[in-house]
């Protein structure tokens, strides 16, 4: 079954972008988000959130991994 092109665009500009927490979490976070009828700055807050943790996770790991490249 082919993706509504919605969806299709969504998910190309996500990944142009560089979003790829936005791009992961877009559907469960807007799922939870309608459960708990959340208004729609908060659906992109939540997602925002995400990202920016996954950045620094992600940036932190970089740190981490050439650091120790260097001492070795």
């Amino acid at each position: 079954m082919s993706k509504n092109p919605a969806v299709l665009l969504l998910e190309h500009h996500l990944k142009e972008l560089k979003l790829p927490t936005f791009l992961r979490d877009y559907d469960s976070v807007g799922a939870v988000c309608s459960q708990e009828r959340c208004d729609y700055p908060t659906y992109l807050l939540r997602l925002a959130e995400r990202e920016l943790i996954d950045r620094e996770r992600r940036a932190t790991e970089r740190r981490i991994y050439l650091e120790a490249k260097s001492t070795a």
